[in-house]
């Protein structure tokens, strides 16, 4: 009889409904914390806010990013089945477990930020526990043709004040090395990233089983209350740096310092533009125009600089042709030398008109990154366009070509 009492409760209370989620909200993000497994279940991010979002993703749940227990399996299970009373106060909340986990009941905490859309945690964790961060195919931007192939990935990073760089090399060049206090751990694609800082030293291992869908996972070293921050959102310059100002490295990452510099220059401006305009299409516009014009100084150096070099090939042409049809061979490389220091004029005077081209190369490469990365043009459209941050669809090429797609 008792037997049959004892099946009845675990099928009651399998058969119950999961407890309602806590949640807390701010004007541009939504997180819900399960009261299941303690973690928090789903983010949504809204921009400019979740009443009227022009642009709105899940980063935290099955279609995104899951944010999981791990390490000791036995110890993962109890954590993810646990069970947690809920104490509210204001934008604290504070979980309790309702069974013990390794001797004894468990306490998280969390503080959210509604200024940044983040959230501090403190988790009380056994040893041998820790957390996974697991990109699922719905993280994942959608591919793009040609160049457009860099910005259609899911990779994992780590961000200090050195700026971004890659998981995985990062591993491969330090196996043994912890995050520092500082850092941040995470998954980034194009425009969205889900990060995780922690304030002690934690040991990191990286898999990818299959393209787009890293796992990190992060073990800690004490048995005791960890102290994390977690946060996730675009990756834009005002959200990034007000979170950490050390997450601005997670723009424009792949270049050198002052060219990134020239990126955040031209990102401002960009911003002004549709601030002024309200058409991210006009702004590209507008910009456009501007970098013509801030850059008509350089326009009008190297045009001198042609105009010099035309001006000596003119003086030395009939010289040089001269040589050229009387002489053959080392001889006519000599008189034609003798010609040069008689003219006072460098053999590598040509390469002056290249010069004035090659110092208007940084601003294409700088106006190419800023418009690739730019969250402002996430989803925008223009005219005919549906997304300013994606190819022009309206007449695709029957066929591929190469690096620049069909």
């Amino acid at each position: 009889m008792r037997f049959a009492l004892a099946a009845a409760a675990l099928l009651l209370a399998a058969a119950a409904p999961a407890a309602a989620p806590a949640r807390f909200i701010a004007p541009g993000a939504e997180l819900e914390v399960s009261l299941d497994s303690g973690l928090p279940l789903s983010w949504r991010v809204c921009r400019p806010d979740c009443r009227t979002p022009r642009v709105q993703r899940e980063l935290l749940g099955p279609a995104a990013v899951l944010l999981r227990w791990d390490g000791d399996a036995a110890l993962a299970g109890r954590l993810a089945t646990a069970g947690y009373r809920a104490e509210r106060h204001g934008d604290e909340l504070r979980l309790r477990s309702l069974q013990p986990v390794a001797g004894r009941i468990r306490e998280h905490r969390y503080r959210w930020d509604p200024a940044t859309g983040s959230v501090a945690l403190a988790l009380d964790l056994p040893r041998g526990a820790g957390l996974s961060l697991r990109a699922e195919p719905g993280f994942a931007p959608e591919p793009l043709p040609g160049f457009g192939s860099i910005y259609s990935r899911v990779r994992a990073i780590v961000v200090d004040e050195n700026g971004q760089q890659w998981l995985d090399e990062w591993l491969q060049a330090s196996p043994s090395a912890a995050p520092g206090d500082g850092d941040w751990l995470g998954l980034r694609q194009r425009f969205w990233a889900v990060l995780l800082q922690s304030s002690r030293a934690t040991t990191v291992t990286l898999e990818q089983a299959q393209a787009n869908m890293p796992v990190l996972r992060l073990r800690f070293p004490e048995q005791e209350p960890q102290q994390l921050r977690l946060a996730a959102g675009p990756v834009e310059r005002a959200w990034l740096r007000s979170v950490d100002p050390v997450l601005g490295g997670l723009l424009y990452a792949a270049l050198w310092n002052w060219l990134r510099g020239l990126c955040i220059l031209m990102a401002g401006l960009l911003g002004l533009l549709v601030a002024l305009t309200g058409s991210p299409g006009g702004a590209i516009m507008l910009l456009s125009l501007c970098v013509k014009l801030l850059m008509s100084p350089l326009t009008r150096i190297a045009d001198r600089w042609q105009a010099e070099v035309q001006r000596i090939q003119a003086r030395l042409e009939p010289e040089l042709a001269a040589i050229r049809r009387q002489f053959r061979g080392e001889e006519a490389h000599e008189r034609v030398l003798a010609v040069y220091r008689q003219q006072g004029v460098s053999p590598w005077y040509t390469l002056k008109s290249a010069a004035g081209f090659l110092i208007q190369i940084p601003v294409f490469i700088a106006a190419f990154d800023t418009l690739g990365e730019s969250f402002l043009l996430h989803q925008a459209g223009f005219l005919w366009i549906d997304d300013l941050a994606k190819p022009d669809r309206l007449a695709p090429l029957p066929l591929a070509l190469p690096f620049f797609g069909a």
